[in-house]
């Protein structure tokens, strides 16, 4: 076994046991209660796993392989909950990274090295109203004044929108530059200005805080400013952010593992004509079916993280995980939900629970769509 392998499975090991005993056990109080859950989210920050992905400088964890060690904590949080491993996975990859990556030492001990230990919640608003995937449409806006910028604009479908201390907007400081004029800004939630307009509910990933927003002639210093101020931030933080894909697609496949094992489970104790019902054909076509296609999405997946960790490109490799493990996953939920047949209708069984989060990774972070069409750009078309 080598060192790669070894210090992955002892992680997943660590983290496996915290979501078996702490998560599985509230996973449905949680989806019901549809509500953040400050207590597991401090917990798991002060256990280091918010902070997998960075170097002990930065007040990380500093493992070898961080993106790889990153996707199991995903994939391990969302086989508890995926509703709120999304939450988690938001504060220790976009919500920090660029704080990481261009803030100042000032900013980094002030909202990184918190966030890191799970004291500060982080949040990264990008999506407007009438501008998602559409980046140059943006309206936010950012326009230069005295030691600083006045930010006027909406964003929605923010998760941890509610809950966070702090937010990395996305505002356009050059309206006709497109994206060329988007920039990054660090705001603080509780400055004048900042407004949250309602909490949104969701029939998918209940748990995970998803939140519309206003800014209202929020002045932002020179100082929060993660770019240069002139634009060009956004197009900088885009390709750094790429790796978020391979992230999603582990929550797909955590949810994915989920109900297959709740299936297999219910396979053995349910009994049908004399006998479980895991004894007939066609629901074992079904689970091996579900765990052929589990068991292929992994390995695509894992195979984007260790590019990732290698410093390779993986634009199209993240893309293409993000499209396996979505579309797989969602299949097999589908599938472990028809072999509860009519329990699978029921809130008392988790299969709707899996069915229904399952849905979040087919859009999350940019639809199937959006994903065809980055790897159509990269192989040339």
């Amino acid at each position: 076994m080598n060192h790669l392998q070894q210090e992955v499975l002892e992680f997943r090991g660590h983290i496996a046991r915290w979501v078996d005993e702490r998560l599985l056990p509230q996973a449905e109080r949680l989806d019901h209660d549809n509500e953040f859950n400050v207590e597991l989210f401090r917990e798991i920050g002060e256990l280091g796993y918010i902070s997998t992905m960075y170097p002990e400088a930065a007040g990380g964890s500093g493992v070898a392989y961080p993106y790889t060690c990153f996707t199991v904590l995903c994939e391990e949080l969302a086989r508890g909950s995926m509703g709120f491993a999304a939450g988690v996975c938001m504060q220790g990859s976009t919500a920090t990274s660029t704080i990481h990556e261009w803030g100042s030492d000032a900013l980094k001990e002030e909202y990184l090295k918190p966030a890191l230990r799970g004291e500060k919640v982080g949040a990264f608003a990008i999506t407007e109203p009438n501008a998602g995937s559409d980046a140059a449409s943006l309206k936010t806006r950012a326009v230069k004044a005295d030691g600083g910028y006045v930010i006027n604009g909406s964003k929605i479908f923010t998760t941890n929108g509610t809950v966070a201390d702090f937010i990395t907007v996305v505002a356009t400081v050059d309206p006709s530059a497109g994206t060329r004029g988007l920039e990054l800004f660090l705001v603080d939630t509780s400055w004048a200005g900042f407004k949250v307009g309602r909490k949104l509910d969701k029939f998918s990933v209940r748990c995970s805080d998803t939140a519309e927003l206003f800014f209202e002639d929020l002045f932002v210093p020179d100082s929060h400013c993660l770019g240069d101020g002139k634009g060009g931030g956004f197009l900088k933080a885009y390709k750094a952010l790429t790796v978020d894909r391979i992230f999603t697609a582990a929550l797909a496949l955590g949810n994915a593992q989920a109900a297959y094992d709740a299936a297999l489970r219910y396979a053995g104790e349910r009994k049908q004509f004399g006998q479980a019902i895991g004894k007939f054909q066609a629901v074992q076509f079904k689970l091996v079916d579900m765990l052929a296609r589990l068991e292929q999405d992994k390995l695509y997946t894992y195979y984007a993280s260790a590019l990732a960790d290698r410093g390779a490109s993986i634009t199209t490799e993240a893309a293409l995980a993000k499209i396996v493990a979505a579309e797989g996953g969602h299949e097999v939920c589908e599938k472990a939900h028809a072999i509860f047949g009519g329990y699978g209708l029921m809130n008392e069984y988790p299969a709707q629970r899996f069915l229904r989060d399952s849905y979040f990774p087919m859009i999350g972070g940019g639809t199937g769509d959006i994903m065809r069409l980055i790897v159509a750009r990269q192989i040339g078309l």
